[in-house]
């Protein structure tokens, strides 16, 4: 008997190992798509049970994905864990009142519940992020690199080669903040700083999450060095990609910026290579290279990122996203 315990345990630390980054991470998740497209919602559901059991912070989309798996599957004890979980990442209450798939779960006595208690769990996630970091991220974004942006492509044509100076100026204050925090404190992104107070306001956010879905994330420290690596500068993959792996940045935008390195960053910076997020290397033969280092970082494959594309694409055009369960 003691032999059995000692290799169960040893067989779940094993996993917990295998699991204890996100690369991993992400690869479950894009398994976990295949079997909503195959609609095997008890697999999905069992893989959803390894992220929960495994990782403690949780991508608030991720949850709220998990929690329209198990509403449609009618599995209430695990809708009910994960719709704490979706508070305790910074999910609004609004936006699972008004998706078509998670509303059912307001007649739920489990859920009133635990829809009772949001505010305490909404405590929870205010106290696990950064508040004074979001509060530099929220001033760099909205009151430097947003107005300097829209003044270089929208504004008066004479002055957009000064604004382009002043923009490339700010870029570059911008990147040498994010480097610090990042170096600090981890990457800040939702992990560190939480989700955009834009997702909070059901006004301003509604229409949106109607037509796209219910998809929140935060992509302000993101966004700022996507400007940055529009033109030459050295990368700090390095330091990002040790934070793909703890979580604190998604594969997705670290593969982005690595498609601005290989498109924008010419002559020396030639050995950048693409993951085909953002920019698309045009030479075809590349793509079993490309699917390799997609794959490293937790992606899917090209071709299953444009399948999901196509997917989102159809459902868009005819109104279903707010009742469809999320992919990749």
């Amino acid at each position: 008997m003691k032999i059995v315990i000692i290799l169960f345990l040893t067989f779940r630390l094993m996993q917990v190992s295998a699991q204890s980054d996100y690369f991993e991470y992400q690869n479950i998740f894009n398994r976990v798509d295949q079997d909503i497209l195959k609609n095997d919602l008890v697999q999905a559901n069992i893989r959803l049970d390894s992220i929960y059991n495994f990782y403690s912070f949780i991508y608030a989309k991720h949850c709220i994905k998990a929690l329209q798996v198990c509403c449609s599957a009618k599995d209430n004890d695990r809708a009910n864990k994960w719709l704490k979980k979706c508070f305790i990442q910074g999910v609004p209450l609004w936006l699972i009142r008004n998706n078509e798939i998670t509303k059912s779960l307001l007649s739920n006595e489990l859920a009133k519940s635990t829809i009772n208690s949001y505010q305490s769990l909404r405590d929870v996630y205010n106290k696990s992020i950064n508040l004074e970091l979001a509060k530099i991220i929220d001033s760099l974004y909205y009151q430097c690199d947003q107005p300097h942006t829209r003044k270089l492509n929208d504004g008066f044509i004479l002055f957009r080669p000064y604004y382009g100076i002043k923009w490339l100026s700010n870029n570059k204050r911008q990147f040498k903040i994010i480097k610090d925090i990042t170096q600090k404190y981890g990457f800040p992104g939702e992990r560190l700083i939480g989700l955009p107070s834009y997702f909070q306001d059901s006004v301003l956010a509604f229409k949106n999450i109607q037509f796209y879905g219910p998809e929140i994330f935060d992509l302000r420290a993101y966004i700022m060095l996507i400007h940055y690596y529009s033109n030459p500068h050295k990368d700090i993959n390095e330091l990002l990609l040790e934070n793909v792996k703890n979580g604190f940045l998604p594969a997705y935008q670290y593969a982005a910026i690595n498609d601005f390195l290989a498109r924008w960053g010419k002559n020396k910076y030639a050995q950048y290579v693409y993951y085909n997020v953002w920019h698309i290397d045009e030479d075809s033969s590349h793509i079993s290279k490309i699917n390799e280092r997609r794959l490293g970082i937790g992606l899917n494959t090209y071709q299953e990122q444009e399948q999901v594309k196509s997917i989102k694409m159809e459902c868009r055009k005819n109104r279903l996203m707010n009742s469809s369960i999320l992919l990749e």
